[in-house]
């Protein structure tokens, strides 16, 4: 009968070891009870149990008030919903559409844009076979040229934002039926277009510029002005694959129409102008421990101001 109760004990603690959740969750009741009892067993010494029950909780809930504080500034630790891309457009109305693909966007700004790749292309400002160089050249052109542009800023293909957005106006395209798949057409190398949005950080900034970049952007303008995408495709060559070979590298075929998805930044959250979905969560989760943590502090005080008023009366 012994032996059966330690086999059954070793089939617990192995089913223990096992379970990452079950394990995880004997963990942090573990931890709580070693840290928070062991706190409140020390205070409540000095303290006695009630005030010592009171004191530990206002130190626990300060604590995590803290820890919202510092998680809605760095938008770390308990996150909310992630930022996204969402569609306002897309231009593929393809007897229709110009060189450009933005002719019939209902959007002023990307309007603008549609008239400025007109007269202006940032592919004349490159010269290099090379990708990575001729990136570079088409960002310096670009720069050189935002009037041109009216005030759009082109974005490399090694921009994480670019990608993001990529990301996303492949999932559109897909949705909406534009295209069977993303072998069916390609990316635009210089067809990556942003406006709007909070100021970006210089190239190779220096300490100061990143300082004064984090105070303009979190002080001086702290709510998020809206911002928009322009993501342009263009439909490939239909090459087969010949037996025995590897796939054709996909090119863009000019005399299909480029297909423009225009799609608008949706920080999500009730005040998406001021708190991104991101730091909501964080957030709220401050402010709900932030007014435990008062309450049990005036809890202290009160507790204090008749101590005192008792001891005045018995002097």
């Amino acid at each position: 009968m012994g032996s059966l109760a330690g086999v059954n004990s070793l089939a617990f603690i192995g089913g223990v070891a096992f379970d990452p959740f079950f394990r995880g969750v004997l963990v942090v009741m573990v931890g709580v009870v070693v840290l928070m009892g062991s706190t409140y067993l020390i205070v409540s010494t000095n303290s006695g149990p009630r005030l010592g029950g009171l004191i530990s909780a206002a130190a626990l809930f300060g604590w995590m008030a803290t820890m919202g504080v510092f998680w809605t500034v760095y938008g770390i630790g308990w996150k909310g919903e992630a930022e996204s891309w969402k569609l306002v457009e897309i231009d593929a109305d393809a007897p229709a559409l110009s060189d450009d693909g933005l002719v019939f966007s209902e959007d002023e700004e990307v309007l603008e844009l549609a008239r400025a790749l007109e007269t202006f292309s940032i592919a004349d400002g490159v010269q290099s076979d090379d990708p990575e160089a001729a990136q570079e050249e088409a960002s310096i052109y670009a720069k050189k040229n935002t009037d041109s542009l009216a005030g759009w800023r082109y974005l490399v293909t090694s921009n994480p934002r670019r990608g993001e957005a990529q990301a996303s106006a492949d999932e559109y395209l897909s949705e909406e039926k534009i295209f069977e798949n993303t072998s069916a057409y390609v990316p635009l190398r210089f067809g990556a277009y942003n406006i709007g949005g909070k100021p970006l950080l210089v190239e190779d900034p220096r300490w100061y510029d990143r300082v004064l970049h984090k105070f303009d952007t979190t002080f001086i303008r702290f709510w998020h002005p809206r911002e928009l995408m322009v993501i342009q495709v263009q439909g490939v060559i239909d090459t087969p694959a010949l037996p025995g070979e590897a796939p054709p590298v996909a090119t863009p075929d000019p005399d299909k129409p480029v297909i423009s998805v225009v799609m608008e930044r949706d920080r999500g959250g009730p005040l998406p102008i001021l708190f991104g979905g991101t730091r909501v969560t964080p957030a709220l989760f401050g402010i709900f421990n932030g007014i435990i943590f008062g309450l049990l502090v005036w809890s202290m005080h009160l507790r204090d101001r008749r101590e005192q008023a008792i001891r005045s009366a018995a002097a």
